[in-house]
């Protein structure tokens, strides 16, 4: 694979510069830049052999790369960060928050519970009040209670502690045996700290030095609201502003199959990098505010599950003044386990709220000023010039046939285009404009495309066709569209793959003595080697198992020809 090799060896000359510059850049990332902007019509090198490349086209390739990364205003670098982001960010995922941090947790608190373990069973007056105290901090480290070093935390937890196990208790605990001991210990720690929960419920509660993770979480909530909201405003503001200044500047007629416009289009596209990083921008934050309400929902049923067995619990303790420990302790145990996934859930709002800062840090507040200054500049240009160009659909379906790509049409159906005017985006070679109107063009495969207007949507019908040869080339040969429908991987994934070594023509073929089994064990052989006499007896039972279940139906006597076997004759061979 020739073509791969050269991007293999542009990735490492890249490497080479960002060591130079003193730039710590994932390797994993500069390939997969490599790979996406080297198919970009404008900026990438289709224009090249990569078979026999050339030094001039690697070398501006090669400084093209590096000073986008460097550059913090170069809307195809900023897509491709924030799609690396979005492709790494696997905290998006709960259940991964939950099992790293769970897994971090356990081996911090590691090293706590062998030394809750490890005393013996004779153990003085003394090392009883330590034990006594250890199992404090565990069981306040354990479900997040607060700080293990406040000693108001420490004395309540220690009478929720004595109200469980008593002295004589705590010294049978150490008579037990070493994973017995552990197992009570996990027990012992939901039961206390379901207990510590329970006490400090309500306006009554000492907040001072008891944690409420149902307030952190109704601040998080809001906070995490309050910026989702006002990141996703931002970045709605400037694209809508980008793709109002594209409309005014070009104008199409669908009846008359033309396209004018003024300003060229390669200006334009200046404009258009803005519109498609915002956009971006938005798609990105979307998916993680849509991870968010999933979590916020199941925030809100954990809570209703809070309440209930808070109810339950005041119910039980108004009817009765001695309650038996088996009636009562179950419920403290579960408001421990609702807690501790009320802690999940907050730990994957804030590993949400990360992912957004990062994606945020790529998206500066210059490309906004820049975004301004260019449509004040193209509108500007457009009323200099006096004359517009006007060309036919036709010649504009012509002018990206010349583009070669080996995208399949069917990388389609997993791309969310249908926001955008498919006609319009072919026509102009890439510019964004948002659709009004959604069809289904093919009927065999399940891909909806957004249109401007149903004038628009009927032209693509009648000229399905070369519309969809014309929008294939522009889709997969732009990085930043491939960047925005979510296609990179697929378009790029047969590249990345290793290096395919063909194996030889002619292999030595190689004699291997054949092990001889001096004693079978298999299942059919081990009755007869077998020293266990209930082996046998295992067998004699599984014989008799089967003989029970042998059938007596007369179907199957049919079948096999054996119901009138006793009448039946045949004829003896006739000897000559």
């Amino acid at each position: 694979m020739p073509r791969h090799k050269t991007l293999v060896d542009i990735g490492q000359r890249i490497m080479k510069r960002f060591q130079l510059l003193k730039l710590e850049v994932e390797e994993d990332f500069v390939i997969y830049a490599v790979h996406l902007l080297a198919r970009d019509s404008r900026r990438g090198l289709l224009k090249s052999d990569l078979n026999k490349p050339t030094a001039c086209a690697l070398n501006s390739f090669v400084d093209m790369v590096v000073d986008s990364y460097v550059s913090p205003t170069d809307c195809t670098m900023v897509n491709a960060k924030m799609a690396w982001v979005m492709k790494k960010g696997l905290t998006i995922d709960l259940q991964y928050v939950k099992n790293q941090y769970e897994e971090k947790f356990h081996q911090e608190l590691e090293i706590l519970i062998k030394d809750i373990l490890q005393y013996p069973e004779t153990c003085s007056k003394v090392q009883l009040d330590q034990l006594f105290a250890k199992m404090q901090v565990f069981i306040v480290a354990c479900y997040h209670l607060g700080c293990p070093k406040n000693h108001v935390l420490l004395k309540l937890t220690a009478q929720a502690l004595n109200s469980v196990i008593g002295r004589s208790d705590l010294q049978n605990y150490v008579l037990k045996k070493k994973y017995h001991r552990l197992e009570y210990l996990q027990r012992l720690a939901a039961t206390v700290g379901g207990i510590v929960i329970y006490n400090n419920d309500g306006p009554d509660g000492d907040r001072d030095n008891v944690r409420s993770v149902i307030n952190d979480l109704e601040m998080a909530q809001k906070n995490t609201e309050a910026a989702f909201a006002a990141s996703m405003e931002k970045a709605d503001g400037v694209r809508n502003i980008c793709q109002a200044a594209l409309e005014e500047l070009v104008t199409i007629d669908s009846k008359e199959e033309m396209i004018s416009y003024k300003v060229p289009l390669e200006h334009m596209d200046r404009l258009n990098q803005f519109s498609l990083t915002y956009c971006m921008l938005h798609r990105c934050l979307t998916t993680l505010n849509s991870n968010y309400q999933t979590t916020a929902y199941l925030i809100e049923v954990e809570l209703k599950r809070y309440n209930c067995v808070v109810a339950k619990i005041n119910e039980t303790l108004a009817m009765r003044t001695a309650i038996e420990s088996e009636l009562i302790f179950p419920h403290f145990v579960y408001i421990a386990q609702v807690w501790g996934n009320l802690n999940n859930y907050l730990h994957h709002i804030v590993e949400l709220n990360k992912l957004r800062e990062q994606l945020e840090a790529l998206v500066v507040d210059d490309l906004v000023t820049l975004a301004e200054a260019t449509v004040a500049e193209l509108q500007a240009l457009h009323k200099r010039i006096k004359t517009a160009k006007v060309v036919t659909f036709e010649e504009r379906m012509n002018a990206v046939k010349g583009l070669k790509t080996d995208g399949n049409f069917c990388n389609l159906a997993q791309a969310d285009i249908k926001e955008f005017c498919g006609l319009f985006m072919t026509m102009t070679n890439g510019l964004l404009m948002p659709a009004k109107a959604v069809r289904k063009l093919c009927s065999n495969v399940d891909i909806s495309f957004g249109f401007r207007n149903p004038q628009f949507a009927r032209f693509a019908e009648l000229r399905f066709e070369p519309f969809i040869a014309a929008f294939r080339n522009v889709v997969f040969n732009s990085a930043n569209l491939t960047l925005l429908f979510k296609i990179d991987d697929q378009l790029i994934a047969q590249e990345l793959q290793d290096l395919i070594v063909e194996p030889p023509k002619q292999i030595d073929a190689g004699n291997q003595t054949e092990m001889v089994v001096t004693n079978d064990l298999s299942p059919s052989n081990w009755i007869n080697v077998t020293w266990n006499v209930w082996d046998y007896h295992r067998e004699t039972i599984k014989l008799a198992n089967m003989r029970n279940h042998q059938t007596h139906d007369s179907q199957t006597k049919i079948s096999y020809g054996t119901r009138n076997a006793q009448n039946q004759t045949y004829n003896t061979r006739q000897h000559n």
